[in-house]
């Protein structure tokens, strides 16, 4: 069943022209935040073994969907196999980016503290701040924080 899923997850995301979930997969070298300038831009890294993450995916899929024109949401990967991560993407929507950081260089230079840590950009891509875990009964706070920096 693994490797079915994983199968699935490979179709999901490389579909070409049809793709129905990410808007574009990138590895962690090809990441440059300064292409979402003029964006509020959400980062978040996760990982496949992550239980919270499992419940944020939900949370940034609806908020991307929301403010689809001022917000772009970026989910960074860290599991040091890909397939891993393919595996746990099949069960989600994700209508944004996601970056693949197998070596785990970009979470060394962003310091990512524990999983999941998102960091909020304002439009010229300076750090607005950090949020480190995630509860679903967090999620309105949250939301509220990034709504109110688009707002701005």
């Amino acid at each position: 069943m693994k490797i079915v899923k994983q199968l699935l997850g490979v179709l999901i995301l490389f579909a070409g022209s049809h793709q129905l979930f990410a808007q574009q997969q990138l590895e962690a070298a090809d990441f440059d935040l300064a292409n979402y300038k003029g964006k509020i831009v959400y980062v978040d890294f996760w990982a496949s073994w992550c239980t919270p993450c499992r419940a944020s995916f939900p949370f940034m899929a609806d908020i991307a969907s929301e403010h689809k024109d001022d917000l772009a949401i970026v989910a960074i990967n860290v599991d040091e196999k890909r397939d891993d991560a393919v595996a746990f993407l099949v069960d989600y929507e994700t209508p944004f980016d996601i970056v693949f950081d197998h070596g785990g260089e970009l979470a060394a230079q962003y310091e990512v503290p524990g999983m999941p840590t998102s960091y909020l950009y304002d439009r010229e891509g300076q750090l607005i701040g950090k949020h480190v875990g995630f509860r679903k009964k967090d999620s309105d706070e949250l939301r509220q924080w990034i709504t109110e920096n688009i707002s701005r």
